[in-house]
């Protein structure tokens, strides 16, 4: 006996995000860039124009283990960096109170070395001038 799986499948698109699934997704543009003079790329005004990119603007261009490459506006790649190092916050804390308190505590202790070295070793330093 041979079963047939009859599916309905604009009842499964109207239904999936009903059920927090993703959506079907949509097929992403393409648009082609020539290699110009100099090894320059004009992007196109479609582009330029939906991801708000003015002359000036600086572009990341990410380069992949295996040739791909991305653009990334600052924005953009500014957003994917932003809590990269979070794993290591200390809660209640911030990053750049620790790092003051880590320098004032190394001054302390060279200070006190300092002191220490002078105590010991002052009377036997030759006077100047003489």
């Amino acid at each position: 006996m041979k079963y047939e799986l009859k599916s309905r499948p604009s009842a499964a698109r109207e239904t999936a995000p009903a059920y927090g699934a993703p959506a079907p997704a949509e097929a992403a543009p393409i648009f082609q860039l020539t290699v110009g003079e100099r090894g320059r790329l004009v992007l196109p005004a479609e582009v330029r124009e939906k991801l708000k990119i003015a002359a000036g603007d600086h572009i990341a261009l990410i380069l992949e283990r295996d040739g791909t490459m991305s653009l990334k506006t600052r924005d953009v790649a500014i957003r994917s960096l932003r809590g990269m190092f979070k794993h290591l916050a200390i809660p209640g804390k911030l990053a750049s109170d620790e790092l003051i308190a880590e320098r004032r505590r190394e001054a302390k202790m060279e200070e006190r070395k300092s002191r220490a070295f002078l105590r010991r070793h002052g009377r036997k330093q030759p006077a100047r001038g003489r």
